[in-house]
Order: C-alpha cells, then structure tokens, then sequence
C-alpha cells in the first residue's frame, strides 16, 4: 500500500496518495510489523507527507526509518530513508554543516553497505552543499569545483541515468540561483526540460523544482526584456498555485 501511495504522487493523485498512505501507517502501527517500517516510512514521509506537511516535520520520521531499517536489516530502505532525510534537510534549511556531517556519516554506511546507488543518489545534493558552504570567489576553488561538477555529470552521462542527471540540473540551478547567477541557472533548467522530453518520471520534489523555476525565470524576466522569460513565469506560476493548495505549508 505505501508503496502505491508513493506511485500516485508520481501521477499527482494526492487525494489518492493521502488516503492510501494513512491506510499503510495504520496497518503498520496495528500489527506493530517493525520489519516493514523502514520501507513504509520512506514511501509515506518521503512521499506524500512531503506534499502535504512541512519539510521538517518529516525529518524525525525519515530518521526513524533509518535507524529501525539497520536495526531489521532491511538496509536498501534504511539507506533511501538516510538520503531522503538529507534531501529534505537541505530543503528545509538546515545548517549546512550539520547536513554536510550526515552526508558524510550516510554516504560512508552506503558504501560500506554496497548500496552504491543510493549514494550516487545523494551525489547532486552533497555537491550542493559544497558550493554553498564554500561560498567563495577564488578563482582556484570555483575552478576545481566546476571540474568536479563537470566531470560527475559526465559520469551520470555516460551511465545513462536521465534522472540523476536531472537532479544535478536541479541542484546546481538552486545553487546558481543562490549565487545570483541567473543566466547560468536560466540555462541548467532549460536543459533539463530537454532532458525531461523524454523522461517517463520527472523530480518535482514535492513542488520544489516548480518553486525555484519560477523564481528563476524571474529573475531572468526583471534582468531582460525578452517576453519568454515572462511567459515562462507565468507557466511555472499556474503549477505552484495548485502544488500551493495541496500543501500550503510548503508552498504558500
């Protein structure tokens, strides 16, 4: 059940998702089947509940789904758990050293563990944690780390994993975002609704991705005179408005 309310937010059915998600919570708690906690914990708290509450208030639960997954052996669950929990760290907020300690806490257990695709996973977010704490214009470090960028999106290239490729669009466009580089961030989504033509599932991460779309393309629009970028605000603005309504907290 929780994992077919994970699939309904994929097809944007939350009313479904909610329903068939409390459903699964509410098996779990009944039959006390702490052995399925961690699988339930990261399709619910990293699914649905990612729309329809504040990043934050998941973040206890998504811990939770790691500890108990290591502590029942289910280890690829534990781990999804640990990189959801960063993921939505990140979102929220968090200070940037504390999401950088358990990146690197998570990542070493992950490759310990051999789940070397949750840790490519968690590669995009990890880099942009790095841009943003070193937050320097040395021409050195921006050099080195464009040349890790650069060569871990051709690695994910050459792999033929659109949807990590996808999210270092993302990242690295919150990060350009951050950094007032708008053309630069301007350019990394437009790739990625290239890339997304001919993608089945695309990262809306929970109406995030549509969030710093807008903002920007609006940058771009108050920086040029080019209509595209006003239309394109306008588009990205009627998806916020309905993510918006499924869940205000994160949205508004």
């Amino acid at each position: 059940l929780a994992s077919c309310s994970y699939v309904l937010c994929e097809f944007q059915d939350f009313k479904g998702a909610e329903y068939i998600g409390g459903l699964s919570m509410g098996i779990l708690e009944k039959l006390k089947a702490q052995e399925h906690l961690s699988q339930v914990y990261i399709c619910t708290f990293g699914g649905i509940f990612g729309w329809i509450r504040n990043f934050r208030l998941n973040l206890e639960n998504l811990l939770l789904g790691y500890q108990v997954g290591m502590q029942t052996g289910d280890i690829q669950h534990a781990m999804f758990n640990a990189s959801s929990y960063i993921n939505n760290s990140f979102i929220s907020g968090l200070n940037l050293r504390e999401v950088e300690k358990n990146i690197e806490k998570f990542g070493k257990e992950m490759i310990e563990y051999n789940q070397k695709a949750v840790y490519k996973s968690m590669l995009p977010v990890k880099r942009a944690v790095s841009d943003l704490i070193l937050s320097t214009q040395d021409p050195l470090l921006m050099a080195k780390n464009s040349a890790e960028q650069n060569a871990l999106l051709r690695q994910v290239v050459e792999e033929n994993n659109p949807v990590l490729v996808s999210e270092i669009y993302i990242f690295g466009g919150i990060v350009a975002y951050i950094y007032n580089r708008y053309e630069l961030a301007a350019a990394l989504v437009q790739k990625r609704y290239e890339l997304e033509k001919n993608m089945l599932r695309t990262s809306l991460w929970s109406g995030v991705t549509a969030f710093y779309d807008g903002l920007i393309f609006l940058a771009m629009s108050r920086n040029s005179s080019e209509f595209e970028w006003s239309s394109k605000v306008s588009n990205v603005l009627s998806n916020v408005k309905i993510f918006e309504q499924i869940g205000k907290s994160n949205n508004e």
